[in-house]
């Protein structure tokens, strides 16, 4: 039986054009011809058949082996984007790490130098107390609270 351009091609799946490109570049001849309408004998038609099926799984396999080092590439420069990213956040990271080291040195000291003003402080105080018995700033102590002191608490 007789099959056309386009019953071959809806067989395999490909366009009309294609087909048609096949038979001129392979130089295939038709069975016969009626009104205008090429029609190809079974053994024309399994040869475009196996042509095209081996063109198209030969351009697939071409496709995909170009896709997958196309791929490989892509990923390779992700890869290398990602690498610098980390470098760069660990530097990041780094840098952080020596401020807070530096801020905390430097609250310890500030912590240490109040600890020494209060002490300091209290030690004044208590120099006070006992040279006169006053505190810089306030009154002299009367004699009554003078005695409240003494014996606060005592009835």
């Amino acid at each position: 039986m007789s099959k056309t351009i386009k019953q071959i091609a809806d067989e395999i799946g490909v366009s009309k054009q294609k087909v048609y490109r096949y038979i001129k570049a392979n130089h295939i001849n038709e069975a016969h011809q009626r009104s205008g309408v090429m029609y190809y004998d079974e053994s024309a038609s399994s040869i475009i058949k196996q042509g095209l099926i081996k063109d198209t799984a030969s351009s697939e396999a071409h496709h995909e082996a170009h896709q997958a080092a196309s791929n490989e590439a892509v990923n390779e420069k992700v890869l290398n984007l990602f690498k610098q990213e980390l470098e760069i956040k660990n530097e990041q990271i780094k840098d952080l790490n020596n401020r807070l080291s530096e801020i905390s040195s430097a609250l310890v000291m500030a912590q240490q130098t109040a600890a020494t003003a209060q002490a300091l402080h209290a030690g004044t105080i208590q120099q006070q107390l006992i040279t006169d018995g006053t505190v810089a700033g306030e009154d002299k102590p009367t004699f009554k609270d003078r005695l409240k002191y003494l014996f606060k608490g005592e009835r």
